[in-house]
């Protein structure tokens, strides 16, 4: 079970091949995944401003040019996508996109840019009874999905104090893969002490459950735009147009947080089928730091996390997954 994430990944990567889907398919439209999170929020500002009538990524591309927004719960499901060629590309956590990388041996997955750092949190149930790191054994603390970046992370800070886990849910506390939306309920029946997640789940979690923050990371990185190698080999003009749109809207959303903050509500409210309160996004907002760069020691360390856990085994050199036109 060690490699289990990366057997799953390696699976659909063979079924694509063997499938006979090496050749591209000629498609008008452009299809970006992005998850119901705040830390997704240049997907969902663009989502919603598409979903208007007012598309921003559709003003950098020729006129008429579709583009079709997919929603995914977690990074494994996304980079299935990739593999499966029904997403061109996709914001995702920087721990399923570097796996995906490794799986396909540094062919099929490519780094555009940098979205967002900060969101994630450890949130501890107000019943537990935990205040320091060494409460947690014998614990059950959720995270989104097996091998995303929250997972990868709640296993490194744990075992960093001296607590171990397995895969296969043994050790010194449980890891249990729980979608965010499942969380706060599960909290408050007791079946999980904690949760390692994402806002706009972390602001949930205090202000549904009352649950308080044991750990944070500012700076890590938890969002990036991926692409398949596929797609850009045959739209180089339209990955460099996007990227240009990726980059100018991460910017007017720093210069226009209020707007932004209302269409991430709009959207977040619209995709989860629920009414997202806006003073949980502007919760969720404090703990965001909003970057169109790739933080290369970063994603080096969350290489050595993943391996450290099981969950990632040999990784070709780095440098090749941060795209560049004359590489491929």
């Amino acid at each position: 079970m060690k490699k289990c994430l990366a057997a799953l990944l390696l699976m659909s990567l063979c079924t694509l091949l063997l499938s006979g889907c090496g050749k591209e398919e000629a498609r008008r439209d452009i299809r970006i995944g992005c998850f119901p999170n705040v830390t997704h929020v240049q997907a969902l500002v663009a989502r919603n401003m598409s979903r208007h009538g007012e598309g921003w990524f559709e003003r950098y591309l020729p006129e008429g040019t579709p583009i079709t927004w997919l929603t995914y719960n977690a990074g494994p499901t996304a980079m299935e996508a990739l593999f499966g060629k029904t997403a061109d590309l996709t914001y995702v956590g920087p721990s399923p996109a570097i796996n995906a990388y490794a799986v396909s041996e540094g062919r099929e997955v490519r780094l555009l840019a940098g979205a967002v750092n900060g969101g994630a949190a450890l949130l501890v149930s107000p019943n537990a009874g935990i205040s320091k790191a060494s409460d947690c054994k014998g614990r059950c603390i959720a995270t989104p999905q097996l091998g995303n970046t929250q997972d990868v992370s709640c296993r490194a800070w744990l075992r960093a104090h001296g607590l171990r886990t397995t895969i296969e849910g043994g050790g010194d506390c449980r890891v249990s893969p729980t979608p965010n939306a499942m969380q706060a309920q599960l909290m408050k029946q007791g079946s999980i002490d904690a949760a390692w997640t994402v806002e706009p789940w972390v602001s949930t979690l205090e202000r549904s459950v009352g649950a308080r923050v044991l750990a944070e990371e500012p700076q890590v990185v938890t969002t990036v735009l991926a692409a398949r190698v596929g797609w850009l080999r045959l739209h180089p003009d339209t990955a460099a147009a996007l990227l240009r749109a990726h980059r100018e809207l991460t910017r007017w959303i720093l210069d226009h947080p209020a707007e932004a903050q209302a269409r991430v509500t709009e959207e977040l409210s619209e995709l989860t089928r629920t009414t997202v309160p806006p003073d949980t996004v502007a919760a969720a907002w404090k703990r965001l730091t909003l970057t169109d760069a790739l933080d290369r020691p970063q994603l080096e360390q969350f290489v050595k996390d993943a391996q450290e856990a099981g969950l990632l085994d040999r990784v070709p050199p780095l440098k090749n997954l941060f795209y560049t036109p004359e590489e491929l």
